[in-house]
Formats: structure tokens, C-alpha cells, sequence
């Protein structure tokens, strides 16, 4: 049995003419005959009453008609949900996300994105370092990322979206917290504290650029993936710091003095990240919205 068969069934029991369905089918009546037949064959029932002029479904074929219609309604609603996937109007957009990176785009991104396609499933997964973001990325376990930039890979498409600098964090007691100008230099011998290093923080890593760039490699005696546990550490006198400007949001207890690392200071810069070779249309969708606007 073959969908052709079941197309000219169910063209026969509406129109109640032969004739009349072969013009609806747009195809010549005696090949239609000859496929209700062959349906009457293979069924081994009659699903006709033929007269000279009008054709009239059998009990069996009324029976028939009934799981026919189904079938195509079935099928009807398949191919219109297949080409709503295929439109990005439904399926599936997995974000990943990290802490200080998304904190401002994340619910921005979620805004917007069920503003205009709200039957799309969002999986948020998150926080996470950029580095295990990154690694989500090309395992095609994420479709995008919201995480500090830039991700080194030919493979991965970024845009920026919110920039910051990095500035020296010291306790209020530092000898050097009164000093109008510090310079990361004069920091050489000092513990530092800071986000774990070798597990995909880019904060530690842009740290550790900066230290190195001064001429030395930064003494941690304290790690914690917390901002505001950094934050405390600061204000305790366990070490000094280089951290995000934003941070300084979190120094709600006092104790901390931020310092400008002058001209040179590193940038630091959060964005969307996504495989170049990702062909979900809800990604797609995503990617045409404009972030930058309020929904």
C-alpha cells in the first residue's frame, strides 16, 4: 500500500465521483480506477458502490475513510511541525553561560529571544568557566556561549558586546592604597589571590598576562571561582588582586581600594560565541536579533 493509493482513496470518498477526483488529483481517471482496485486487492474488501453516475462508500469503506483522514491529518500536522524547526520557530537552543560574563546579557538574550520565538526550548546550562564554554562549543554540546572574549579558534564566530578594563585590587591597609599611582610592578613580591588557574577561567588567565607582562609570575596563596569570596580575601589583607572594574559593584563592605592600571591596563570584553558550522535555524533566529535594544 502506497501513499499515492491512500491520496486517491480519500479523493473518491470526498468528491463521490471518479471523474471528479482524477480532476482534483489532476491526473487521468482510468489510473485512478486502476489504484482503487489495487487498494481493494490488497485490503481484500470492496470500499465502493459503483452507479452509472455517482460512487458511494461501502460500511467497510466509510470504516476505512476514518483511518485515512486521520493519517494525513497526522501527517498534515508533521510536515507544518518539521517546517517550524525548519524555520527556528520551535526545537531546541542550548546556551551556555558563564557568572560574570552573562550577568547583563544572559537575561537580555532570554528577553529577546522569547519576545520572538517563545516555542523554542531554551536549555540554559551555567555558570561555567569560559574554557569549559569553549570546549561545549566545539563538542557540539552548546549552540552558543555568553563568555569573556577572545576565543582563540578558527572554528568559532564571536561578537562583543560589553567591554571593561582590569584594575588593581588591594586592601585597605595595603602600605600602597594611599599611593595615588600604583604599578603592577611594585606588586612582584605580594600574595596575590584569584580564580583557579588550569580549569578554563579567563579572569585567571588575564590575571596571570598581566602579571607576566609586568615582569613577574603572581605568588596565589588563595583560589576561589566566587567573586565576592575574591572580594572578602581582598578585604581580609590575604592578598591583592587584578579583577574586572565591574567588581567593584561587590565591594559593599569596604576595605578594598581599587587602583587603575594606567594606558596599558588589559581590556576585557563579553560576547557571544558560536560554531561557524552550526546549522540550527534557532541560532540562526538568535543571531538576527539585536541585543543592544531594549525588547
Amino acid at each position: 500500500m502506497e501513499l499515492r493509493h491512500l491520496k486517491g482513496f480519500l479523493a473518491v470518498a470526498q468528491e463521490q465521483s471518479f471523474t471528479r477526483a482524477a480532476e482534483k488529483l489532476h491526473m487521468a481517471q482510468p489510473p485512478l480506477s486502476q489504484r482503487i482496485r489495487e487498494l481493494e486487492e490488497e485490503l481484500g474488501v470492496k470500499l465502493f458502490e459503483r452507479c452509472t453516475r455517482s460512487v458511494h462508500l461501502t460500511q467497510a469503506g466509510a470504516s476505512f475513510l476514518e483511518g485515512v483522514q486521520s493519517i494525513f491529518l497526522q501527517l498534515e500536522q508533521a510536515v507544518e511541525a518539521c517546517r517550524q524547526v525548519d524555520r527556528g520557530q520551535t526545537g531546541l537552543l542550548r546556551v551556555g553561560y558563564t557568572g560574570r560574563a552573562s550577568h547583563q546579557l544572559l537575561p537580555r538574550l532570554v528577553l529577546h529571544f522569547r519576545q520572538h520565538f517563545p516555542d523554542v526550548q531554551l536549555d540554559i546550562q551555567g555558570p561555567h568557566p569560559t574554557g569549559l564554554l569553549r570546549s561545549r562549543l566545539l563538542d557540539g554540546q552548546l549552540d552558543v556561549a555568553l563568555c569573556f572574549l577572545p576565543l582563540r579558534d578558527a572554528q568559532i564566530e564571536t561578537r562583543g558586546f560589553i567591554g571593561s578594563e582590569f584594575l588593581l585590587a588591594l586592601p585597605a591597609s595595603h602600605p600602597l592604597a594611599k599611593h595615588p599611582q600604583v604599578s603592577l610592578a611594585e606588586l612582584a613580591n605580594e600574595r596575590f589571590v584569584g580564580y583557579p588557574s588550569n580549569q578554563g577561567f579567563h579572569l585567571r588567565d588575564c590575571m596571570d598576562d598581566a602579571c607576566r607582562a609586568a615582569g613577574f609570575t603572581p605568588h596565589v596563596v588563595h583560589e576561589s571561582e566566587t567573586s565576592q569570596v575574591l572580594i572578602c580575601h581582598i578585604a581580609a589583607g590575604t592578598g591583592v588582586s587584578v579583577i574586572p572594574a565591574e567588581l567593584q559593584q561587590l565591594e559593599h563592605l569596604g576595605g578594598v581600594v581599587f587602583k587603575s592600571l594606567g594606558e596599558n591596563a588589559p581590556r576585557l570584553e563579553h560576547g557571544m560565541a558560536w560554531m561557524r558550522n552550526n546549522r540550527n535555524p534557532a541560532l540562526h533566529n538568535l543571531l538576527g536579533l539585536d541585543l543592544t535594544e531594549n525588547p
